[in-house]
């Protein structure tokens, strides 16, 4: 069956497939889209992705043979990725006995976990802001460390993952963009040992079901997407979705897994994550940012956002947004290979009435920074959040040499 367009370009059909299926992810894209992407692409021998997220390209890539590169600023979403594609490679590659998962399933709800710490930063979080219900908190940081106890690599990883997934849905809190507080209208928290358990049975099906169909590898590269990576061949496909120009604050919404996983150490650890993130968000805006580069076309809309704003830090958000992309891009085309090909899902923006054409001015940016736009696709319409109409699209492009052919090393 043909898949809507519409759906390209989110997450929900992701929730379906095996492995993808583990985290869902709010913010992520289709895995059929990759694939598209990469059935169309003249080399996909390469595959990068600057913005890896829960690593749906890269575990796309995988279960078509393909290894891929990845660069990721959040630890927990980097980690993850890595197990969805090389956790798994290991275990069937190991024989590890997944049916091991399944038996824990079954005893999870009433397995005796330790006692834990009142200085875990995820109680501490959980004592201070109330995040989850009563006992909840030590729970998850006592399974986490019974997981520990009860296995070795590589089923550790998985029935980590199967842990993780739990954490948000089991709190006090809801991943809608971002993470908010649950109120008296939305469901009531899920039972964390019971999702654990349903968790547990899925990965552990899914990895006897699809896992050797994971063939190729993905590697993490850096965790800055602007700067301080290298690949050792040139790139051929590049797939991936940068953070929206929404306001988000991608870091803060995984922040309790941040905490229980021990990837921060306390809440003033997601500073470090916004220094390394591109400024899509009012909190990655600050006066340790680089002074951005000026593009005319930005500056006219970014003119028109300050002079209608109720916050100047918007204005100064879009001027960053456009310039951190410039460099991921410019990074990107000076690693890729002479017509490399590079597909970029994004939506528009609007602030106080001003329409911030983000597909339109990365457009021209990309053009600047080593790529020729050949392709775009509107994938779906959404609303803002005043009701006007957006838009989702996917952008293709083609490498661009200096002389107006393609090569490496630009």
């Amino acid at each position: 069956m043909k898949l809507r367009e519409s759906a390209l370009g989110v997450f929900g059909d992701n929730r379906r497939l095996p492995i993808h299926r583990w985290y869902p992810f709010i913010e992520g894209y289709s895995s059929e889209l990759v694939a598209m992407a990469l059935d169309e692409a003249r080399d996909a021998s390469v595959v990068f992705d600057p913005f890896g997220g829960s690593g749906t390209t890269s575990l796309t890539a995988a279960l078509r043979g393909s290894s891929s590169f990845f660069t990721e600023a959040n630890p927990y979403m980097a980690w993850l990725a890595d197990v969805k594609v090389n956790g798994t490679r290991r275990a069937v590659g190991s024989g590890a006995d997944c049916e091991r998962l399944i038996a824990f399933a079954a005893q999870v709800e009433r397995v005796r976990v330790p006692t834990v710490s009142s200085e875990h930063p995820l109680v501490i979080a959980s004592d201070r802001r109330d995040y989850f219900p009563p006992g909840v908190a030590s729970e998850i940081v006592g399974l986490i460390s019974e997981v520990g106890e009860r296995f070795d690599q590589p089923l550790r990883e998985l029935a980590l993952v199967a842990v993780a997934a739990a954490i948000t849905p089991s709190s006090n809190m809801l991943r809608r963009t971002d993470l908010r507080r649950r109120t008296t209208k939305d469901a009531r928290p899920a039972d964390f040992r019971a999702e654990v358990a349903k968790n547990l049975q899925m990965v552990a099906r899914d990895v006897a079901l699809a896992g050797a169909d994971v063939r190729g590898w993905a590697v993490q590269i850096g965790d800055d997407a602007k700067f301080g990576w290298s690949v050792d061949e040139p790139i051929t496909a590049i797939v991936t979705s940068p953070p929206y120009l929404n306001g988000t604050n991608y870091g803060r919404n995984t922040k309790l897994e941040l905490l229980a996983l021990g990837f921060i150490d306390g809440e003033a650890g997601l500073e470090g994550l916004r220094t390394r993130e591109i400024t899509a968000g009012i909190n990655n805006v600050a006066k340790r940012n680089a002074e951005p580069i000026e593009f005319p076309a930005v500056e006219e809309v970014a003119q028109r956002v300050s002079n209608a704003s109720y916050d100047r830090r918007i204005a100064s958000m879009v001027r960053a947004y456009f310039s951190d992309m410039y460099h991921v891009l410019r990074r990107t085309a000076s690693y890729s290979a002479p017509h490399a090909e590079l597909w970029l899902d994004i939506g528009d923006s609007r602030y106080a009435g001003v329409a911030v054409p983000t597909h339109t001015l990365l457009a021209g940016v990309a053009e600047l920074s080593g790529w020729c736009q050949v392709d775009e696709r509107l994938l779906r319409t959404r609303r803002s959040y005043d009701g006007s109409a957006l838009s989702q699209s996917l952008l293709k492009f083609r490498r661009r040499d200096v002389d107006g052919s393609t090569g490496y090393g630009l």
